[in-house]
């Protein structure tokens, strides 16, 4: 889906590649307090006496990173917000330039509930692509693959072990956009039904109220 949609981003794809770069820096930030833990809890488990300073220093250095994961977080979201609404607009005067080549019997063959659907409901579906599943997903995927590496250079056992769940959550997944995906067609074709009948009713309120025609037009609604 993401060729798809690139000829559309023009400048605004170079958002989307520094948001997946900031997002990624940003969970790294987000691990490191977990390892720094690690650092405080071992000396008191074995019994050794470090200094006072030391374990300020790790715990401020927590907090700034904390702080930082938070600040990342939201400047990689506002490069892909950027990219993303600009490329739908791209999208939408695209779509306008194409809507507007079209002979007028197909304009009304589809009608306005299936066109304001495809202007807003369909391409608003890309929004989560470029602003969220890319930046955040890639991010999170690879932080994942890092963590199972540095597992294994702590416990190979314990990294087996967790990876046990991933052949069952895979087929959980691989199950449930099956299940979505046959059922994709009825909404759609719902979707669009629903919108010409609502445009159908606001647009008409005005002769159903000459001829009183109130109840039959509301039921349809």
């Amino acid at each position: 889906m993401f060729k798809k949609v690139k000829p559309y981003m023009g400048k605004y794809i170079k958002y989307t590649y520094g948001a997946l770069a900031v997002m990624f820096v940003a969970l790294i930030a987000s691990a490191v307090p977990f390892f720094l833990v690690y650092r405080i809890i071992k000396p008191l488990l074995e019994g050794e006496k470090l200094s006072a300073g030391y374990y300020t220093w790790h715990i401020a250095f927590i907090f700034i990173c904390l702080l930082a994961y938070a600040i990342l977080c939201v400047l990689g979201l506002k490069f892909s917000h950027i990219s993303a609404y600009n490329t739908l607009k791209n999208i939408r005067i695209s779509l306008q330039k194409k809507l507007e080549r079209q002979p007028l019997g197909t304009i009304q063959d589809m009608g306005n509930g299936r066109i304001k659907k495809l202007f807003t409901d369909d391409i608003e579906q890309v929004e989560m692509l470029l602003a969220h599943a890319i930046p955040e997903g890639i991010s999170n995927l690879a932080m994942a693959a890092i963590a199972i590496i540095c597992m294994f250079f702590a416990d190979w056992k314990l990294a087996l072990l967790s990876l046990c769940s991933l052949p069952i959550g895979t087929f959980a997944m691989g199950m449930m956009f099956k299940a979505g995906m046959e059922r994709m067609n009825d909404y759609y074709a719902a979707s669009a039904k629903m919108n010409a009948t609502i445009i159908e009713y606001i647009n008409g309120m005005e002769v159903v109220k000459v001829f009183g025609r109130d109840g039959e037009s509301y039921q349809r609604y």
